[in-house]
């Protein structure tokens, strides 16, 4: 009999996958390998062994030692949603393609409402950014100044839509960038044109292993020695942002800026993008809509001083 070949996630189409995760058995229990791949281990005594309680929509599991019981989403990006676990999983699907989706495109194809998308677009994308802390630069490493937002250039200040980035990239001479990292630029790390000695060290200090790499940093906007690989890549991603979300202001910026690095680096190294982030999105604690709506935001602040330096200059 013909052996029948399953695709892997990457090389499925959204039907193939709603079809192979279209139960929420079948959910959960991809869900509990990513987030116990040796087995269910105690939160609470670390004890191997389980009993599984199906009272619930989705499974418990008590601990037959110290008899906790732990349910499947506590503890990951799930906690606390109601939404069935067959649209989590095509939530992220559909986020773990390089193209990636608008919450307003993610409400129509899973059927929610649009703050429910919205809200679960965020939280993958809180998964996507633990990703990225988790794993450092090394080897060959060029950091730049970088920019999102059209380039206003009206006098030799800041406009506040104008929103500077620092961009560091481990670069292979066969290959090109294979690992990428884009972080926002805090105003008190700036000097006009420039990033400050201070903010160039703290990205290095946080994001480069130092022990393993050769870093060349560029903090001048307009310096003749940036790396130019660089500048297309933060000119791609301003216009995916652009183009798939029709523009984000700083105050989310930084979480976008991680979903687009997610998926160039799992696209960089061919790997299984959807299993990456159902793992980590397996491990890490909710982003609560409160902590996400109070997220800071800059602009008002930015746009403010920005007034006030061109009425100084007029």
């Amino acid at each position: 009999m013909k052996a029948v070949v399953v695709p892997m996630p990457n090389e499925m189409t959204f039907e193939q996958f709603r079809t192979r995760y279209a139960t929420e058995a079948v959910c959960a229990e991809a869900l509990f390998h990513a987030r116990w791949p040796n087995g269910f281990n105690c939160p609470s005594c670390g004890h191997r062994e389980c009993y599984e309680l199906r009272t619930r929509r989705l499974p418990l599991y008590e601990c037959r030692s110290c008899r906790r019981q732990t349910s499947l989403i506590v503890g990951t990006i799930m906690e606390g949603s109601r939404t069935p676990l067959t649209l989590w999983f095509q939530a992220l699907f559909l986020h773990a393609r390089p193209q990636g989706i608008s919450a307003s495109r993610l409400a129509s194809v899973i059927g929610t409402t649009y703050k429910t998308a919205w809200l679960i677009c965020h939280k993958i994308r809180h998964a996507m950014s633990a990703c990225d802390s988790q794993e450092l630069l090394s080897g060959l490493v060029r950091v730049n100044y970088g920019k999102y937002g059209r380039p206003y250039n009206p006098t030799v200040f800041r406009h506040p839509q104008k929103q500077p980035l620092i961009l560091g990239g481990t670069v292979c001479a066969e290959i090109g960038i294979t690992h990428l990292k884009i972080k926002q630029v805090p105003d008190d790390h700036l000097i006009q044109d420039r990033i400050t000695s201070r903010g160039s060290h703290e990205f290095v200090q946080k994001h480069i292993y130092s022990a393993k790499a050769d870093v060349t940093v560029i903090i001048q906007e307009f310096s003749i020695h940036r790396y130019r690989p660089l500048l297309e890549i933060a000119s791609n991603a301003s216009n995916w942002i652009n183009w798939t979300f029709s523009g984000i202001g700083p105050k989310h910026l930084q979480s976008y800026l991680d979903q687009y690095c997610f998926g160039y680096n799992q696209l960089q190294r061919k790997t299984d993008s959807f299993q990456i982030l159902l793992t980590h999105s397996a491990a890490t604690p909710t982003l609560t809509y409160p902590d996400l709506i109070q997220r800071e935001d800059q602009s008002a602040q930015r746009k403010i001083a920005y007034e006030k330096l061109l009425r100084e200059a007029c």
